[in-house]
């Protein structure tokens, strides 16, 4: 199985398929809504940086006159990727960039020993100086909070282990509470679902189950739409990427309080044959509705779309994505030769 760092996304056509038939639309549903022309973006890009360009080219991420993007902030877990990602994208400070694995940068907690402390202090133990680097990223993060746009698409799978030990949905639950300065915002969530612990696997069967038997609404969407309200007669891949909208991200939205629209739920298969899943989704503070209602009725949304399923063999024919794809890194290209002549 590839890792996403040896994945090539600019030929990645089966995870483009659910930029451009996911992400790109509903955010430009999304701009039009709030009426803004400027979008903060927070993006965990990998060296490529499709998403970045995709938004750019398409008018909804915009320059200075300096030509960098000032509205936009990167998380790369992998060091050496971090600076090759800074000289492509150019956002305008090089503190854009949060060098460190995303679950421990957004869910760092002072330790007696880090407590007071700053985070630029010099001090001679190694496990200290470790602790204070993350403390100052995790103060740089929280100060770049809310967005308009965030894309968490870690490296890690948030389906393993189970939600109680994973600081990959940890940190899922924390972007929730750090959004709390703005109405409305928009999230796209993406995982692995080649591997899902036993007790997750669990919970997913339980709370679909248990939600067809609470709710005769949800358990018609089912019926209506797979011809069956049983978990484990549903196609897998499409019952765990129900599961995963269902009982992972809207149960971290609800916690928070959050309302949730789902503009689609996106399953991919990448390179080694395993599967993705890739959940667009819209939260606000909407009034005069309870969480209960907005729940019971994104859940069904989710059931009667069904998630789409893009293959590599189906996507690599798809001739829309391919161009569109390729248009990217073409713009990619074009912007970063004119870098270079600026410099």
């Amino acid at each position: 199985m590839k890792t996403p760092i040896d994945i090539d996304y600019d030929t990645h056509y089966a995870k483009h398929c659910a930029r451009y038939y996911g992400w790109l639309p509903a955010t430009k549903t999304y701009q039009e809504q709030i009426g803004s022309d400027t979008l903060k973006y927070f993006t965990l890009c990998a060296r490529q940086a499709i998403d970045v360009f995709m938004f750019e080219r398409e008018g909804l991420l915009n320059r200075d006159a300096n030509g960098k993007l000032g509205n936009v902030v990167i998380c790369e877990q992998e060091r050496e990727h971090a600076s090759e990602i800074f000289n492509l994208v150019r956002p305008p400070l090089e503190e854009a960039i949060l060098v460190g694995p995303l679950e421990q940068i957004l869910t760092f907690r002072d330790t007696p020993a880090t407590k007071g402390r700053s985070a630029d202090e010099y001090v001679k133990d190694r496990e200290l100086r470790r602790l204070l680097r993350l403390k100052g990223l995790s103060e740089r993060a929280k100060a770049y909070f809310p967005f308009h746009i965030i894309n968490f698409d870690p490296y890690g799978n948030l389906l393993s282990p189970d939600q109680e030990d994973n600081p990959l949905y940890q940190a899922l639950e924390r972007v929730f509470e750090l959004q709390k300065g703005v109405d409305t915002f928009l999230l796209f969530v993406t995982t692995p679902i080649f591997h899902v612990h036993s007790d997750t696997e669990a919970r997913l069967k339980r709370d679909l189950e248990s939600n067809a038997s609470s709710h005769e609404d949800i358990r018609n969407a089912l019926v209506s739409s797979f011809g069956t309200a049983e978990y484990d007669s549903i196609d897998r891949k499409t019952r765990v990427a129900i599961g995963f909208a269902k009982s992972l991200v809207m149960s971290a939205a609800k916690k928070s309080g959050w309302h949730h629209k789902h503009h689609g739920v996106f399953v991919y298969e990448r390179g080694g044959g395993g599967k993705m899943v890739s959940s667009v989704v819209q939260f606000s503070k909407e009034l005069g509705s309870s969480n209960q209602t907005s729940y019971v009725d994104d859940v069904i949304r989710v059931i009667k779309n069904k998630p789409k399923y893009y293959s590599r063999q189906t996507s690599e024919k798809d001739t829309v994505v391919r161009k569109h794809l390729n248009k990217v890194t073409q713009y990619r290209e074009k912007t970063r030769l004119e870098y270079l002549q600026q410099s």
